[in-house]
């Protein structure tokens, strides 16, 4: 009977297969900008997280499928601890994904090549240069001269593709690999 009860105990020492709490896409040539995503079960359709550089969370982030035939989205926002009421949006817009050099939406199906998943934000680097605007206080303008460099390095990152890891690959919604 002592035996049966330590079953449960050694169990639960095991890791489980699902253990990862989260998951990464990682800049294409800025290996310090990543996108985390937790790494929520019960939901399938969309994935919510954080840009970090150098591991430290710049701005939240988000990906899901629209209804119909809208595609997949995406919405980049400042930290709760750093926007005001009125400024929270940074960007956001459509996923564009791709498998090795080919889109993965509008590629005929008897064209699919194999390839690496990237993933693009159009719109983000556009939307995140603005929001560092600080008209107010032109010192801490991020756009200008209060420009730090994680700042710089998120900026050129966020014009480039996005690799995902492999627990990743489900929030690449239209592929084909």
């Amino acid at each position: 009977m002592k035996r049966l009860l330590l079953i449960p105990l050694l169990l639960g020492l095991i890791p489980s297969a699902n253990a990862a709490g989260t998951c990464e896409f990682v800049s294409e040539y800025y290996p310090d900008v990543t996108i985390e995503i937790e790494n929520q079960k019960d939901i399938t359709t969309s994935g919510f997280g954080k840009i970090k550089y150098k591991n430290k969370p710049m701005l939240t982030f988000s990906t899901g499928i629209s209804n119909g035939y809208g595609g997949q989205y995406f919405v980049v926002r400042k930290l709760e601890k750093d926007a005001k009421e009125d400024d929270k949006s940074v960007a956001y817009g459509k996923v564009v994904g791709m498998v090795g050099d080919q889109i993965t939406r509008g590629t005929p199906p008897d064209k699919y090549k194999s390839g690496r998943l990237r993933m693009m934000f159009p719109n983000l680097g556009t939307g995140y240069y603005y929001s560092l605007s600080n008209f107010n206080e032109p010192k801490k303008d991020g756009r200008f001269a209060g420009r730090t460099k994680a700042m710089t390095t998120l900026l050129r990152a966020s014009e480039g593709f996005f690799v995902p890891d492999k627990v990743c690959e489900k929030f690449v919604y239209f592929k084909w690999d």
